[in-house]
């Protein structure tokens, strides 16, 4: 299994780079050699995190399952760990590589065969409140060791197939509709996790193999300047391959990200047991935090691949920030802290979405670390600039993490790595953008005492245009009496669309492909009152071919919306072109839902900003 790991991930073309010089390790060597170091340079925070969630369950579970059990599971636990930070010391020898990774392969195999087997002996049948506590925590567990131990696939399924095979097989045991259903949702939840795991080592291993390339190259540049060039062309394939995996991955693994956000909203409205509904919430929010992720590192790639180009323009900088306070003020007060704003009359020239994307990570950043007191939001003019602050009473940066913090998976105080402070993504995406845009940023911190961060934006030399008319906001309660038509050959993606449009009330009519449209153009008498049709098809991308045969039939643009992976400029203009809507995967069901109502509100050809 470790084998195929590593055989499925061709090697790069860099001529002399990739073959080792005598007495050189070679590059998979190298990568493999990688991959085990960064396991056990994570095994502190493995051997925490494990212990902390088998505390936890213990205590929760203390009452419902007997103290013999929930000791001799916990004490089964702690041996392990104990075992393994044992054999940890010895394991980093160089020719101890390969049994390092075996070690710790059998070290997770053994903790998620443990969740399991605690999963199945300790599940009460008659408290759905303890059960819907063992699921969310036995997932968190899962969704946090992802990144810990994805950059070693046998481990990572070694862990992820036990634990979580359990919780499946467990809720089918129960038999009744709840418990199959809720058991159909975490086995779509494994996969995605699964699925995100593979793909993350598979950039993990790209990664690794393109700096290693890039480091052999360095010390041979060293020896020998002719290699110049080609340590440019290593750059350049790097590159191509970097945006060739996130194209791909901009479709394959929004699919089920997309899916199983649908169906657990589309249960969610059919659920009314408090117990059951809470389950599902707790699944919904762990399917946002994986989406959350996936953005985040898709921004990062499509940033540094030059796939990014900013649209300047002139406008007010207030009704921005009234924005972000409006919509981050609830977060704030339930963290009880303030969040205010001194109100600034002064357009800018910048990329609006982009520079809103800038302030709204510093402030949410500026939230997860201040623990209590409050976050401003401010400008000044300095001659043709705005400087911008974010200031807040935090915990603070010392001098020496000042440059480390916009770096990709960078924390301060969070050696925990909880979820609620992010992932330390964040201002890695601020400083890129920042860099792209050509706006100066800078911060400046005492520890215990606050920080402020400042980026200079240029102030706009035109004068200021009329205020637009106020848009009203309506919402329709339900689609009863509409026809959505459904074009999508994902069948997953298409049923969890018919579930939750028909439980909005809307009658649904599905079609696999542009063949299968033909075909129920013969006999569709009525146009149907929406169109929502994917990019992609079996005949290829073809989608706004599907589209126009149905506009064709019926004799005018009927409102569609096109659902993708990847909005770039040239599928936008398309889209303008052929009066459709584009919508980007994993669409979230409330962001949907909004959109569809103002389609039909306005009559589908507008630009909604979605």
């Amino acid at each position: 299994m470790a084998a195929q790991e590593y055989a499925d991930i061709p090697p790069l073309e860099t001529g002399n780079a990739a073959v080792p010089a005598p007495g050189e390790e070679s590059l998979d060597a190298q990568i493999k050699r990688e991959q085990t170091v960064m396991l056990y340079r994570q095994l502190g925070v493995a051997i925490f995190g494990t212990m902390v969630g088998a505390l936890l369950n213990v205590v929760v579970m203390a009452g419902t399952a007997p103290t013999w059990l929930l000791a001799s599971w916990l004490a089964l636990m702690a041996l392990n760990q104990a075992w393994r930070l044992v054999h940890s010391e010895k394991m980093l020898a160089p020719d101890q590589i390969q049994r390092a990774a075996f070690v710790w392969m059998m070290g997770t195999l053994i903790s998620g065969c443990l969740w399991g087997i605690g999963y199945i002996l300790m599940f009460p049948p008659d408290s759905p409140v303890h059960q819907a506590v063992m699921t969310v925590l036995i997932f968190g567990v899962a969704a946090g060791a992802t990144p810990l131990i994805a950059s070693h696939v046998p481990s990572f399924y070694a862990f992820i197939f036990p634990s979580m095979l359990a919780v499946v097989a467990r809720n089918l045991y129960e038999g009744d509709t709840p418990h199959i259903v809720l058991a159909i949702i975490c086995f779509a939840v494994m996969l995605g996790i699964l699925s995100f795991g593979r793909n993350f080592n598979s950039l993990l291993i790209s990664s690794l193999r393109t700096r290693l390339e890039n480091e052999r190259l360095a010390r041979r540049l060293a020896e020998k300047n002719a290699e110049l060039e080609k340590a440019g062309n290593i750059a350049e394939q790097a590159n191509r391959a970097k945006t060739k995996f996130f194209a791909a991955a901009s479709h394959d693994l929004r699919q089920p990200i997309h899916a199983m956000g649908l169906f657990a909203s589309a249960l969610r409205d059919r659920v009314r047991d408090p117990e059951t509904r809470y389950a599902v919430d707790s699944i919904n929010a762990a399917i946002e935090s994986l989406e959350s992720l996936f953005s985040e590192l898709l921004d990062i790639s499509k940033i540094d691949s030059g796939t990014v180009h900013p649209e300047l323009s002139d406008f007010p900088l207030d009704a921005m920030c009234v924005s972000l306070r409006l919509n981050l003020e609830p977060e704030a007060a339930a963290n009880g802290l303030a969040l205010r704003m001194r109100h600034c009359n002064a357009r800018v020239r910048s990329d609006p979405h982009l520079l809103e994307r800038i302030l709204l990570n510093l402030v949410v950043n500026a939230l997860r670390y201040t623990p209590s007191g409050s976050v401003l939001i401010g400008a000044r003019k300095r001659g043709d600039f705005l400087r911008i602050e974010i200031w807040d009473t935090g915990i603070g940066i010392p001098a020496d993490e000042q440059n480390k913090i916009f770096e990709e998976f960078y924390q301060l105080a969070n050696p925990e790595r909880n979820r609620k402070k992010g992932l330390g993504l964040g201002l890695s995406i601020v400083k890129r953008l920042a860099d792209l845009l050509g706006h100066r940023l800078s911060l400046c911190s005492r520890p215990g005492r606050g920080t402020v961060f400042r980026l200079e934006v240029p102030l706009a030399l035109g004068p200021m245009p009329p205020a637009p008319a106020p848009v009203r906001n309506e919402f329709a309660p339900d689609f009863s009496g509409y026809h959505f038509l459904i074009i999508d050959d994902e069948i997953v993606v298409r049923e969890s669309l018919v579930a939750l449009l028909g439980g909005w009330g809307a009658e649904v009519t599905a079609c696999i492909g542009l063949t299968d449209t033909q075909a129920l153009m013969q006999t569709l008498e009525n146009a149907p009152d929406l169109i929502i049709a994917d990019y992609r098809l079996p005949e290829g991308p073809v989608g706004r071919e599907a589209i126009r045969v149905v506009r064709e039939r019926f004799g005018h643009d009927l409102p569609a919306i096109m659902a993708t992976g990847t909005v770039t400029p040239e599928r936008e203009a398309e889209a303008d072109t052929n009066h459709y809507q584009l919508l980007q995967k994993p669409v979230m069901p409330a962001k949907l839902r909004t959109l569809i109502h103002a389609m039909l509100r306005e009559g589908g050809n507008q630009s909604l900003g979605l």
